[in-house]
């Protein structure tokens, strides 16, 4: 589900000579695609999304505050401005996810499992405690 929507001008988009196989192609077309989205600036985004967004791409994303999509996927500019566009696309539908919350029979699971735990860790301290007790009463002689 998206719950967030960009437009191409919140994209900066710049070209470049793609590496890799292509002959000719290569070296004629400006094939590669560089985008630049400023998520600081992206006024249009909850605070919330776009603080995920930075701690998410905190690798990607230059000290201006942009975070860099580059796409070589196909040997075309609008094949690689789709690619670089889904790529971003997915960046934010990944960061404006909000889990459900859990339903009852969760709930009861989670209540189960919580109270097993706490018999078992019971359980060992009684175990210890009865040991520790044993080695007590074993050293007198009286």
């Amino acid at each position: 589900m998206r719950v967030c929507y960009f437009l191409h001008y919140h994209v900066t988009v710049s070209f470049a000579r793609s590496g890799g196989p292509g002959g000719q192609n290569v070296n004629k077309v400006n094939t590669k695609v560089d985008m630049r989205f400023n998520v600081t600036n992206a006024y249009w985004l909850n605070d919330r999304i776009r603080e995920r967004i930075m701690q998410m791409e905190k690798n990607r994303i230059n000290k201006d505050g942009e975070i860099v999509i580059s796409s070589t996927k196909t040997r075309t500019q609008k094949g690689n401005i789709d690619d670089a566009l889904a790529k971003l696309q997915a960046i934010i539908d990944v960061a404006s996810y909000v889990p459900p919350p859990p339903s009852e029979e969760q709930k009861k699971k989670i209540a189960k499992m919580a109270a097993i735990g706490e018999q078992k860790r019971l359980k060992s301290k009684k175990a210890l405690s009865d040991k520790k007790a044993f080695r007590r009463s074993r050293d007198s002689w009286d």
